[in-house]
């Protein structure tokens, strides 16, 4: 599971439904004090059990902003049973384009880019098998994703799993 400023990533271990983001029956990948902190001041790390680097995972720096470092953990879940997650990102970012330039002009326009994605999902994952939860962009609509973690020879392929929408307990 992936983690920054602006993003929340609770995980709900033997469960096929969420909890509010504040229950302590959560583990909190990403949300909390804490990692906002080391998230703002770039120490943050990661927390790896060993499953192979996939493109996200390995160009992770690409996704770092100004006083967010995006960072990943993962965790061992019990397979074959739910598992379920509470994820949301929002961009709150606020972008300060210069004037048109024209004589005379002393304005700054601001535009603030407000793109977020959230969601509640839950799936079933199998013994020895390893798992990426994330985001994906699909022209402008955002989904809550689980993929498969495959080595095949010196590649890695993701692949999508079935999951299922996870409502609140």
């Amino acid at each position: 599971m992936f983690g920054q400023n602006g993003a929340s990533a609770v995980l709900f271990r033997g469960s096929t439904c969420v909890k509010d983001f504040w229950s302590e029956e959560g583990e909190k990948v990403s949300g909390g004090l804490g990692s906002a902190f080391s998230s703002f001041f770039g120490s943050v790390s990661n927390t790896s059990l060993g499953i192979p680097e996939t493109e996200t995972s390995r160009n992770l720096a690409s996704r770092d902003s100004l006083l967010s470092k995006a960072y990943f953990r993962e965790y061992l879940i019990p397979s074959g049973q739910p598992s379920s997650m509470r994820l949301g990102f929002q961009d709150a970012s606020v972008f300060y384009l210069p004037p048109p330039q024209s004589v005379g002009q002393t304005t700054y326009r601001y535009e603030r880019i407000n793109r977020g994605c959230h969601g509640a999902i839950s799936f079933v994952p199998d013994a020895q098998k390893d798992y990426e939860v994330g985001f994906t962009w699909v022209g402008g609509a955002c989904h809550a994703v689980v993929n498969e973690v495959v080595r095949n020879g010196d590649a890695v392929e993701l692949i999508p799993v079935p999951i299922a929408i996870a409502p609140d307990c």
